[in-house]
């Protein structure tokens, strides 16, 4: 982790060991591992208790799948009937697992390989038997990495759809209300294909609240939302004249009636599955305060809900960091956990945690005693390779020393090319987790 701060406060050892501690409280392996118990005859795995003899088959999705599935097959061995892996990344030594197939999807836009994954999972789950056991591994990215389209609806017109909702600045909610109603292991599908066989799914959250329907859009997780509420999501960002006819075509009849809505709460099937979160945000947040206070930092959270633009957001952490910290002994840590969003308006590089940081450098070049952190637990802010970046006083005089403008860098959401000429870049390189994002301001 490359992290440059003023000498002495706090010192870089100091905060790269509180980002560790929030990383390692969400190591994907740990989580999982303890999660699966052996009690005498009784095999535990979430809160689903079963026989020891019980055959499993797994499907692990998502940024932290290899880990994942690691941790079941070195607790379940040779229980494992069958099973996928779907990753964003393939290691360079690629493990080998008997019965289990390894294969790699595309993130934040799916492509051939999200396409064929989803095909892999649906032959895997597809001829599950009353007496088997369908273990699902859920981490973030899963909605991209596995694309199972419903008929009539292409994989171009997939990429459309995503790239269209991820560029309008709508949330991550409304994104996957979207994709549960046109794919077909989205929004509880997963967990009906998987019928007659029990379902324990361990998830790794993503987002906000925790919402288990949101999270890799629930394949295996009863869905609110409907096909009515698709369209105003489309509706609402001016997207209806660029959206591809298939889709509305779906979403519309949906709306009439004349497709099969998502599995609901009621259904009857939903007895016969089990989620449980095994990993969030709030893991990592707490993590880092234990940390910070064996560092001997004074800790308190602003928020666990850092939503809306990015600028906006940033703007309103500090805000209210400093006048939390006016009533806290120093030196400080304040903390938010969250995902903004990001209006792309301009065709610089970067993603949400790099413009957070950049719309507070001004701000901070007032603040000779702080410094500002962003973090993306996943190691990867967008489509960089940095993390998220440090903000002090300094930054602005460095960037005047350039002759760099903050504003016109925002303007053209360029915020890496400015942290890579200004320095203040975070390279942890990938986590293999994912648990959203974390924003730090430390004040001596």
């Amino acid at each position: 982790m490359n992290i440059s701060t003023r000498p002495n406060f706090p010192s870089e050892q100091t905060i790269k060991r509180i980002l560790e501690e929030a990383l390692d409280n969400v190591d994907p392996y740990r989580l999982v591992d303890q999660n699966i118990l052996h009690l005498n005859d009784t095999l535990c795995i979430g809160n689903h208790h079963a026989p020891k003899g019980k055959f499993i088959i797994l499907v692990a999705m998502g940024k932290a799948s290899l880990a994942m599935t690691k941790a079941a097959v070195d607790n379940l061995g040779a229980r494992i009937k069958r099973g996928i892996c779907v990753c964003k990344t393939l290691p360079e030594e690629i493990p080998y697992w008997q019965g289990i197939e390894i294969c790699q999807g595309a993130h934040p836009v799916p492509d051939e390989r999200s396409l064929e994954a989803g095909q892999r999972v649906r032959k895997t789950v597809c001829d599950a038997e009353r007496d088997d056991l369908l273990l699902v591994l859920v981490s973030g990215g899963s909605s991209a990495l596995v694309v199972d389209p419903c008929e009539g609806i292409s994989l171009p017109e997939i990429q459309i759809m995503s790239k269209l909702l991820l560029k309008s600045g709508a949330t991550i909610n409304e994104m996957n209300c979207v994709r549960k109603h046109v794919e077909r292991l989205k929004g509880g599908g997963l967990a009906k294909l998987a019928q007659p066989a029990a379902v324990e799914a361990l998830l790794l959250s993503d987002v906000i609240g925790d919402d288990m329907s949101v999270i890799a859009s629930g394949p295996t997780v009863a869905d609110s939302t409907t096909f009515t509420e698709a369209l105003e999501i489309i509706r609402k960002y001016g997207l209806r004249d660029q959206m591809p006819p298939s889709i509305l075509a779906r979403l519309e009849r949906g709306a009439r009636g004349q497709e099969a809505e998502t599995l609901k709460a009621d259904d009857l099937l939903n007895q016969n599955v089990c989620n449980t979160i095994i990993g969030s945000n709030r893991h990592a947040i707490d993590a880092a305060i234990e940390e910070a206070r064996r560092q001997g930092i004074q800790s308190f959270i602003v928020s666990e809900r850092m939503t809306g633009e990015a600028e906006d957001a940033a703007k309103g952490f500090l805000a209210q960091a400093l006048e939390a910290g006016k009533s806290t002994q120093r030196p400080f840590m304040a903390i938010a956990g969250g995902e903004t969003t990001v209006t792309v308006r301009g065709s610089g590089k970067g993603g949400r945690n790099l413009q957070v940081a950049l719309s507070v450098v001004k701000q901070m070049a007032n603040l000779k005693d702080a410094v500002f952190v962003t973090l993306a637990t996943d190691g990867e802010d967008g489509p960089t390779d940095a993390a998220g970046a440090v903000v002090t006083s300094e930054t602005m005089k460095r960037a005047q020393a350039l002759n760099l403008d903050p504003d016109a860098y925002m303007n053209n959401n360029d915020a890496y090319t400015f942290f890579e000429k200004c320095g203040g870049l975070i390279k942890t390189g990938s986590t293999g987790t994912n648990v959203n994002d974390l924003t730090f301001l430390f004040q001596l």
